[in-house]
C-alpha cells in the first residue's frame, strides 16, 4: 500500500483517510462547545486539496467546478442568508471537505493499478472498526439503547456505521466481481470475508434505512449482471425477517395510525412521524423557495412551524427536504446535478466491466433513495469515503473515456 499513488502523493492524506473511519470515539473526547480535533482534520483535507490546486497553479480540470460548482455556490449564498452565519458556516465547511474528498482523486487516479489500491486502501480502512464492532458484540452493554442492542463500531452513531458498512461491502463484492480487475487471491479471500461481516454487522446495527440501501445495491447487481443474486437478496430478506429484532424494526415503520388518522393518547410511528414533519415544512420552504433559510438552519427553526415538539429540535431526516429548507430549490436542483453528471460519467464503465459497474451504479442509487429518510449528507466520515470513491470511479472514466488510462 505505501506504494500506491496515493501514499506518493500525499503520505499525510494517505494516513488521514486510512484511518478517519477509526477515529470518532478519539475525536468526541475532544469535544467543546461542538467543535474539536475533528474540525482540524477537516481543514487539514481542505488545505491539503488548496496546496494541490496551488501546485497547478490553479489550473485545474473544469470537472472540479462542473459537478460541484453550483451546489458549493448556492450554499455559500445560503450561509450569508443565514441568521446563524456562523453555524452555518461551520456546517458547510463539511460540504466542502466532501469536494476536496471527491477531486482530490483526480490526482492519483491514473491507471488501473491505482484503483486497484484505492479499492484496496478502503477495504483495508476498514479492519479497526470492525474489531471495534467484534468488541461490542462481546461486551454489548454500551450498545444498548431504547431500541435494544445496535451495532455502531468507531462511529458515533449505528447509522453512520451501517452506511459505511454498505460502502465496504459493495466495494468487497466489486472486488470479487469486476472484469476490468485482477486482485490477488490472498486479497479476494480477505475481501469475501469481510463482506460476510459487513452484512452480519449491517443487520446489526438496526438501521432500516441502510438496510433498504444494501437491497438496492444487490437488486440492482442481480438486475444487470447476474440474475441469480435476485433469487440471494430474496432468500437473504427471508432469512433476515425470521430474527425477531429485524422483524419487529420493519414491522414497525407499518405500524400504529397515520398522522391524519392519529386520535388523543395514540403516537405515530418514525415515518409517519417524519412525513407529518416534512408537510408541517412545506410553508416555509416555499416561503423562500430559491435560496431558502441558510444552510442547516431547519432545526433551528423546527419550533417554529413544528411546536407539537416542545424543546427538541430536530433536522429533517431527509436531504431532499433539508436542502431545499435550507438552500432552496436552487440548492435542490444542483445537488441533484452532481448525482446526474456523475451517473452519466460512469455509463463508460459498462463498457470494460459489465459484472463491476452495475455495483457502483447500484451504490449511488442507494445513496440518492435511502437521503429520502436519512440524514445521510450529515455522516461526516462516511462521505469522505463515499465521495473519494465516487471520485476515482468518476475520473477513472474520465480517463477511459479519453483514451488516457496507463
Amino acid at each position: 500500500m505505501p506504494n500506491s499513488r496515493l501514499y506518493l502523493f500525499s503520505s499525510v492524506l494517505f494516513y488521514l483517510l486510512f484511518f478517519r473511519a477509526s477515529l470518532d470515539p478519539i475525536l468526541n473526547l475532544t469535544k467543546i462547545g461542538g467543535i474539536g480535533l475533528g474540525a482540524l482534520l477537516n481543514l487539514l483535507l481542505v488545505l491539503l486539496f488548496i496546496r494541490v490546486c496551488l501546485k497547478q497553479r490553479f489550473i485545474i480540470p473544469k470537472s472540479f467546478i462542473k459537478v460541484w460548482g453550483c451546489f458549493i455556490l448556492v450554499g455559500l449564498i445560503s450561509v450569508i442568508n443565514s441568521p446563524e452565519k456562523i453555524s452555518s458556516l461551520r456546517s458547510f465547511f463539511s460540504i466542502l471537505t466532501y469536494w476536496s474528498a471527491f477531486c482530490l482523486s483526480y490526482f492519483f487516479v491514473k491507471n488501473k493499478e491505482d484503483v486497484e489500491h484505492y479499492i484496496k486502501f478502503c477495504i483495508y480502512s476498514s479492519i479497526v472498526p470492525l474489531i471495534f464492532a467484534l468488541f461490542e458484540i462481546i461486551f454489548p452493554e454500551s450498545s444498548i439503547n431504547r431500541n435494544g442492542f445496535r451495532l455502531f463500531g468507531s462511529f458515533s452513531h449505528p447509522n453512520i456505521f451501517a452506511f459505511y458498512l454498505i460502502l465496504i461491502g459493495t466495494l468487497c463484492l466489486y472486488s470479487i466481481k469486476s472484469d476490468a480487475f485482477e486482485f490477488s487471491h490472498s486479497f479476494l479471500s480477505h475481501a469475501k470475508l469481510i463482506f460476510l461481516l459487513c452484512v452480519v454487522f449491517l443487520i446489526l446495527t438496526k438501521t432500516r434505512s441502510a438496510w433498504l440501501a444494501m437491497a438496492v445495491v444487490l437488486f440492482i447487481y442481480g438486475l444487470f449482471s447476474e440474475r441469480k443474486h435476485l433469487g440471494y437478496l430474496v432468500i437473504l430478506v427471508f432469512i433476515s425477517l425470521l430474527i425477531p429484532s429485524v422483524h419487529d424494526r420493519v414491522t414497525d415503520i407499518f405500524s400504529g395510525p397515520s398522522f391524519d388518522e392519529l386520535d388523543i393518547g395514540e403516537s405515530l410511528n418514525s415515518f409517519e412521524w417524519r412525513k407529518l414533519v416534512w408537510l408541517a415544512s412545506w410553508e416555509y420552504i416555499i416561503s423562500k423557495p430559491f435560496l431558502g433559510h441558510g444552510y442547516d438552519t431547519f432545526s433551528y427553526y423546527f419550533l417554529d412551524f413544528f411546536p407539537l415538539q416542545e424543546n427538541t429540535k430536530y433536522d429533517a431526516h431527509n436531504a431532499y427536504v433539508q436542502i431545499s429548507f435550507d438552500m432552496g430549490f436552487l440548492g435542490l436542483i444542483s445537488y441533484m446535478l452532481i448525482f446526474s453528471l456523475i451517473l452519466a460519467r460512469l455509463i463508460s464503465l459498462f463498457r470494460i466491466d459489465k459484472k463491476g459497474a452495475p455495483l457502483i451504479f447500484g451504490l449511488i442509487l442507494s445513496y440518492i433513495i435511502t437521503s429520502f429518510s436519512d440524514n445521510i449528507l450529515f455522516y461526516l466520515s462516511y462521505n469522505w469515503y463515499f465521495w473519494s470513491v465516487m471520485g476515482l470511479f468518476y475520473f477513472y472514466s474520465i480517463n477511459i473515456a479519453e483514451g488516457h488510462v496507463e
